[in-house]
């Protein structure tokens, strides 16, 4: 099975079909998050779940059943999801943190997995700080999405998108939901298939979480 990265990938599934133009974003992933806290109760990690749309999960999982049982291999859902996270390093897997007006960074991503969704793909994995986050003392941020905006990226609406294990008593998460002004949805809607707007659009269609603890 051919290997693509995420972005070459969707960029071949999109411009492959004959579909009429129109605007961004292309394709979508919900997205779930949990903030790992350690014993003096700063953040040090945040695991991510990826839930890739439809139709992308149909065109990377398409010549994955090796066994003939009407289901992806796994060993072949591996090597995709491999080559994906590695080539997403690259763009500090599409998380943006910070600590006050500090950004923080991370290491490369570890535990990382994949499964079948019913028919949807997913992806799971962890990126831990390089160091760690008292959050008693700024709020931390984060937002995850793809700079171009060609893929949205939102959390799941369920209960348990965001999640914290062994944070202070007093946390707690606040979903801020992107408020673009006027010019930004206009470049967003006048994109088609094949053009892109650079590494800028997609903040501002990003949600955005604060994790405040007061």
């Amino acid at each position: 099975m051919r290997l693509f990265s995420i972005r070459h990938c969707l960029l071949v599934l999109f411009l492959g079909f004959s579909l009429p133009a129109q605007a961004h974003p292309h394709a979508w992933i919900d997205i779930k998050v949990h903030i790992l806290f350690d014993h003096m109760q700063r953040a040090y990690a945040i695991e991510q779940v990826w839930l890739f749309d439809d139709l992308y999960s149909v065109f990377v999982t398409s010549g994955a059943d090796m066994d003939g049982d009407g289901r992806p291999d796994q060993a072949a859902l591996d090597a995709v999801m491999k080559e994906n996270i590695e080539n997403l390093r690259e763009f500090e897997y599409f998380t943006h943190i910070k600590s006050g007006e500090m950004g923080i960074k991370t290491s490369a991503a570890i535990n990382v997995t994949t499964r079948m969704e019913n028919k949807r793909l997913q992806m799971s994995f962890t990126l831990p700080f390089l160091e760690p986050v008292a959050v008693t003392d700024m709020p931390l941020q984060y937002a995850i999405y793809d700079p171009t905006y060609y893929i949205e990226m939102v959390h799941a609406e369920v209960d348990g998108a965001i999640t914290m294990s062994d944070a202070p008593d007093a946390c707690h998460a606040v979903l801020e939901q992107p408020n673009p002004d006027p010019n930004q949805v206009i470049i967003a809607s006048s994109l088609s298939q094949a053009q892109t707007a650079g590494d800028g659009l997609g903040q501002y269609f990003a949600e955005k979480v604060h994790v405040v603890c007061s």
